[in-house]
């Protein structure tokens, strides 16, 4: 009597339905041979993850006594129910202080089934685990991995739970019968072999779930009749209570495909975003993006932090106002902070300099093979008038044509490689120059003597000096004089014995222009001729008198 309450509830549950025969003879069981002992309950206890699912073994089986089994009997024992071998993880790589259980992980270490994962602020891990499958936690994240069992014919369970923060997931392909799921307390995403991303912020309310390749199944905890497919390039949004909403992924960030920094803390070129969208970006020494070194992420500006000389690779991806994380690009990054750029010395800053050859000089730097100049117009060096590498020790380079204007040069230091090739570290600060024309002296023919008074045509701004002298070679000068405007009173002595003059152009830098031609001039003719006879002015004409 005290079984047939067992023998009713079995009935019920063959009625209410069975596997169909193929399902059953397929990869979704393995078969188990009943031992002498052995009862379905024992089976059950031995074999399944919860063993308090064993009436759905008696369903599939056809089984209604389920303590009377005969030994040799072949039953099927559904792969998804088993428990399987706990198989651990392992720290491919870790930054930041992550704990497991409350112990810091170092790379290599092993990480048990069940344990929990924390990961602070600024901090990151990468796992591997048995499968080949790779899970990330980024900053801020807590996860816990309930399941990473191996089971009969390659199959695996594997569960991640993700209380908070962001998992990104590279899933191996999944062999039929496995079950891959992360879980949060909105949803659950399960996998066949794919890479996606689950968050679960911290003020909890929603999850999102994104896929970069392959396709996830997507199922909200409660409230939702059905799971719902996302594809690559698209994602969903859970909210407590409430059906997955599919969504198309916001676009990838368009990078360019070589990114160089030449100082650190250093931004990254991202462009504008819309209101509510942020950015993430990891920078990562492997091309895989299994060490990722830094992670920003925010509304731009993002400033990479001091990391040490070489190159890396980037991702970035937009986050929309939910924090589903879009598309991704990817780009070549290029740290180079050394060789230290010279000290530009000559020309000094803002210095100006006639039309003849131009030295540029600069400190020299410790170590540097040569040295790379640039000259440009324009201060931001979008487009260099010229570029020229230099070798050896010396930091200088002699330009036989510079030409009119304002121009800006730099210098970068030139050092090996580890492959020996020469490369450049970053330029120095710009330094100024101006080649500008020297002066040019008054036309002889505008000079002209009223009284003691001596004119000529002037420019703006300039000054001059005006020499007298009793002799065109100008050996015996009698007056040297330096004057604001284009004139000057002079003191001559009386008769028409002719005197030199001559004048300079002296510009507001200082620069003066040569000597113009020599000029005769007297006491009482005024201008004389080299014979002695007076030279007068009248109505803008010259005249030779007596």
């Amino acid at each position: 009597m005290s079984h047939a309450p067992s023998s009713v509830l079995f009935a019920a549950l063959l009625t209410a339905g069975v596997l169909s025969t193929a399902r059953a003879q397929g990869a979704d069981t393995v078969a188990h041979v009943v031992q002498r002992g052995e009862s379905l309950y024992r089976i059950a206890q031995e074999q399944l993850e919860e063993p308090s699912r064993w009436p759905e073994l008696a369903r599939l089986n056809r089984i209604t006594r389920p303590s009377r089994l005969q030994p040799g009997q072949r039953l099927l024992l559904p792969l998804a129910l088993m428990k399987g071998q706990a198989s651990p993880a392992t720290v491919a790589y870790v930054r930041g202080g992550v704990l497991a259980d409350g112990v810091a992980l170092r790379i290599g270490d092993r990480i048990a089934e069940a344990a929990t994962l924390t990961v602070p602020a600024q901090g990151f891990i990468s796992v591997t685990l048995a499968d080949g499958s790779l899970l990330q936690l980024q900053s801020g994240s807590v996860a816990r991995l309930v399941r990473l069992r191996e089971l009969p014919r390659e199959t695996r369970n594997t569960l991640i739970e993700l209380d908070r923060g962001r998992i990104d997931l590279r899933v191996s392909p999944q062999t039929p019968g496995s079950r891959f799921r992360v879980r949060t307390p909105l949803a659950t995403a399960g996998v066949r072999g794919t890479r996606f991303g689950v968050t679960m912020p911290a003020q909890g309310g929603l999850t999102a779930a994104d896929v970069i390749e392959g396709r996830v199944a997507v199922e909200a905890a409660r409230g939702a009749a059905a799971e719902t497919a996302v594809s690559i390039g698209e994602g969903a949004v859970v909210r407590a209570g409430r059906s997955p909403e599919l969504r198309t992924l916001p676009p990838a960030p368009p990078w360019v495909d070589e990114l160089r920094l030449e100082s650190l803390p250093g931004e990254l070129p991202i462009g504008e975003l819309s209101a509510g969208q942020q950015v993430r970006v990891e920078i990562a020494d492997d091309d895989a993006f299994t060490r990722v070194v830094a992670t920003l992420q925010g509304r731009p500006p993002l400033s990479v932090p001091v990391l040490p000389d070489g190159r890396y690779r980037i991702r970035g991806r937009l986050l929309d106002a939910d924090g589903l994380f879009g598309r991704e690009s990817t780009a070549r990054l290029r740290i180079k902070t050394l060789p230290h750029a010279p000290i530009a010395r000559e020309p000094a800053q803002g210095q100006v300099l006639p039309p003849a050859p131009v030295t540029l000089r600069c400190t020299e730097v410790p170590g540097a093979q040569g040295y790379l100049f640039q000259v440009s117009t324009d201060a931001r060096f979008e487009r260099p008038l010229l570029e020229r590498q230099v070798s050896g020790a010396a930091c200088a380079f002699e330009w036989a044509s510079a030409p009119i204007g304002v121009l800006h040069w730099r210098v970068a230091s030139l050092a090996p490689e580890p492959d020996g090739t020469l490369e450049r570290g970053p330029f120095g600060d710009p330094s100024r120059l101006e080649i500008r024309p020297l002066p040019v002296a008054p036309a002889g023919a505008g000079l002209s003597l009223q009284g003691d008074r001596l004119h000529w045509a002037g420019a703006a701004g300039a000054r001059y000096r005006v020499q007298v002298a009793q002799d065109t070679g100008f050996e015996r000068i009698l007056s040297d004089v330096e004057v604001d405007a284009p004139e000057a009173r002079l003191t001559l002595p009386t008769g028409c014995r002719s005197l030199a003059v001559r004048l300079q152009v002296i510009d507001a830098l200082g620069r003066r222009s040569a000597f113009g031609a020599a000029r005769l001039i007297s006491g009482e003719g005024g201008l004389c001729t080299e014979d002695g006879a007076a030279v007068g002015a009248t109505a803008g004409a010259v005249r030779i008198g007596r």
